[in-house]
């Protein structure tokens, strides 16, 4: 575990605890939400910004539901239900698994985030007890789960500058961002990828600048994309609109407002597939070395 860091003309060492220490060229920090090297940077941040909201996560083994492969987001701002399956299983069912959201007031404590702090499932199952749809039944799916974990929804607000001489940040010790849009791991390795293709072909001042000017702004935008709800923000106008409920989704909201919504959010995440086809390779490819 990082806990210090000196740098100097040549290099930069880091301190680790139990007293190790390392030495490189350069310093990449990806030490996470509570990043001891974010804190160098802005050491008057305080803790991560909690929104109300609290995520309980677990996988259950259920029945495959409509296409057997479908995720679905059920659910508005104050109660959410995200489902998807990740493995087939050798008797039909699938290897399912679910986030329930529920929000709290905001004065209400919490405790420090941790992805892998036990959670119980006595503290959501009762808001979900009525959520059977049918198709899909919310709370025994639940309830065929064998362990649930909990965290808080945080971020950190946008930092003014990422890099400093030979060090620099990467992934959530960066840029923390709600779990929304599958963007939490997705963006730590578009930050790697980025920052590997720079230092194949700069010098690592250059390199580390060039990734900043790059990265900084758009993970910026997406922190803001996530805290106004990102793709999540048609559930919410459905909601608002039909709180009652409705027989057809497109007199509620058209098909242009679903795709436009979640294509603008495609962009501005790096996940629009025309943009991507068409940008070069980011893959870095080492030169040959001459023969010895």
């Amino acid at each position: 575990r990082l806990v210090g860091f000196t740098q100097d003309a040549a290099g930069v060492t880091a301190q680790f605890a139990g007293g190790d220490v390392a030495r490189g060229d350069l310093l990449i920090a990806a030490d996470g939400i509570h990043s001891v090297v974010r804190r160098h940077f802005a050491p008057a941040e305080g803790p991560p910004k909690w929104n109300g909201a609290i995520l309980w996560r677990a996988t259950s083994e259920a029945p495959a539901y409509l296409t057997g492969a479908s995720m679905v987001q059920a659910g508005s701002h104050d109660q959410k239900f995200v489902v998807y399956p990740i493995a087939e299983l050798p008797d039909g069912r699938r290897l399912t698994n679910w986030i329930a959201e529920l929000r709290f007031p905001a004065d209400q404590p919490w405790n420090r985030e941790d992805w892998n702090r036990p959670g119980r499932l006595a503290d959501v199952l009762p808001a979900f007890e009525r959520w059977d749809f049918g198709w899909l039944d919310v709370p025994g799916l639940m309830r065929r789960c064998e362990a649930v974990y909990e965290f808080p929804m945080v971020d950190r607000d946008p930092l003014e500058r990422w890099t400093e001489g030979r060090v620099t940040l990467l992934g959530d010790a960066a840029h923390p961002m709600y779990p929304i849009g599958s963007n939490g791991a997705s963006q730590a390795i578009l930050d790697a990828r980025r920052l590997a293709w720079h230092l194949a072909g700069k010098r690592w001042d250059d390199a580390l600048a060039g990734y900043e000017a790059e990265r900084r702004p758009a993970t910026a935008a997406l922190v803001a994309a996530n805290r106004g709800l990102g793709p999540d923000l048609v559930l919410e106008l459905v909601h608002q609109r039909a709180p009652e409920g409705f027989s057809d989704l497109h007199d509620v909201i058209s098909q242009a407002e679903l795709e436009g919504t979640a294509s603008n959010y495609k962009k501005l995440a790096g996940f629009d597939p025309a943009l991507l086809n068409a940008r070069e390779s980011w893959s870095v490819t080492p030169e040959p070395r001459p023969a010895a």
